[in-house]
């Protein structure tokens, strides 16, 4: 049997290393990308390496769909979470309706399709996936590892009180303002609104994951709070994308919670911050970086993730991006054997990789990092709607 034809959509910080990632493995082999207006003729292996992948991005639709891939790759980029909807079901139908299949992380609200709030929407999907007798699976690290590490650690309870999925992140090396900006409202007055503190967006994201592990645990969810807090800098705090001056937002804390059983029992919180002594009363980590799980019940429980090397917190960004891109390139071979319509994490054998032990000639080298660390541009650092 020959290699799954691969092909990836979106040529941002995901697309770029979705490229390097597919290079060398001995189940699957990238054969085309498409771009909607970047780096088009470009080499796709430019994205994130120095090494040639022999594929050139294209902007044409019709030739990455005459290329027949057995998966799709979605790597769009699209800030506003409800208008990534619109976007993504566009490209999502056209692909499954033809047969290809596709795994996704540019719509995190999948993850687990029965929790999502607009279920038309998830009909036709279902609906295209039937016509073509493809699969789509979306994952990622949060939405999608998260959750995966939550219902790992419940394996290990008796009873519990309450789940709580933290992320714990300096953010002060992602390169691009807007994403922070637009998002999170990092380098704003903090009386402007970003997105993700406008009502009902913080359950359009973390809702899915809630519902998720409620469903798996035997609940239902009764009813949701949503909390976004916000810490401005008290100094000027210089960030990979500039400065953040005093007087604005520099640390955010999302929170959002499901109660079942009559009392807040699942917990999403993010705490994010542009320095480390910012907002010292909320959850912190140890490291530049890291997820974690804790359960509160018989036992407690704690389980933590970290990211990237303690030492070089220039790679975090790289690195939380490398994990998003590994959770659905390493799913395809699954997908791809998977029984046609929306797939979730549940119903999947456990995704590990292909050719894991390699010798890796794509693995990527760190002078790359120390550029976008010192802020010389590459080719997949602008993270726009590609």
């Amino acid at each position: 049997m020959g290699k799954l034809r691969v092909v990836v959509i979106g040529t941002g910080n995901i697309g770029g290393i979705a490229v390097r990632c597919l290079q060398g493995r001995g189940d699957v082999e990238l054969v085309g990308v498409w771009s909607r207006s970047r780096n088009i003729g470009l080499d796709a292996g430019l994205l994130d390496t120095d090494i040639s992948a022999g594929v050139h991005v294209t902007d044409d639709v019709d030739e990455i769909l005459a290329l027949r891939p057995d998966c799709a790759l979605m790597a769009l980029n699209v800030r506003d979470p409800l208008e990534a909807q619109n976007v993504n079901e566009e490209w999502h139908v056209r692909l499954l309706e033809r047969g290809i299949n596709v795994v996704t992380a540019s719509d995190g609200s999948l993850v687990f399709p029965p929790a999502h709030s607009d279920q038309e929407y998830v009909g036709r999907l279902e609906a295209a996936a039937i016509k073509g007798g493809a699969t789509l699976y979306a994952n990622g690290q949060e939405p999608g590892f998260v959750d995966h590490m939550a219902l790992l650690a419940a394996t290990m309870s008796n009873t519990i009180r309450r789940i709580t999925s933290y992320e714990l992140f300096n953010y002060s090396m992602v390169q691009s303002r807007d994403e922070m900006a637009l998002n999170f409202g990092f380098d704003e007055v903090p009386e402007k609104h970003a997105i993700l503190e406008q009502p009902g967006v913080q359950l359009y994201v973390w809702g899915g994951p809630l519902k998720n592990v409620a469903d798996k645990l035997g609940y239902e969810v009764e009813r949701f709070e949503e909390l976004y807090e916000k810490r401005v800098a008290e100094r000027d705090i210089p960030v990979a994308f500039g400065t953040i001056e005093k007087g604005k937002v520099a640390a955010v804390r999302i929170r959002t919670s499901a109660f079942v059983a009559g009392r807040e029992a699942i917990v999403v919180e993010h705490v994010n911050r542009m320095c480390d002594d910012i907002a010292p009363e909320w959850r912190k980590s140890d490291t530049h970086g890291c997820m974690r799980i804790e359960i509160e019940g018989d036992p407690n429980i704690a389980m933590e993730c970290t990211i990237g090397d303690r030492g070089k917190p220039e790679e975090l960004g790289y690195d939380g991006y490398l994990m998003t891109v590994t959770r659905i390139l390493n799913a395809i071979p699954y997908v791809c054997a998977a029984k046609p319509g929306l797939a979730n994490f549940r119903e999947l054998p456990l995704t590990t990789p292909s050719s894991a032990f390699r010798s890796d000639a794509t693995f990527v080298d760190h002078k790359i990092l120390r550029a976008v660390a010192e802020g010389i541009p590459r080719p997949s650092d602008d993270l726009s709607n590609d």
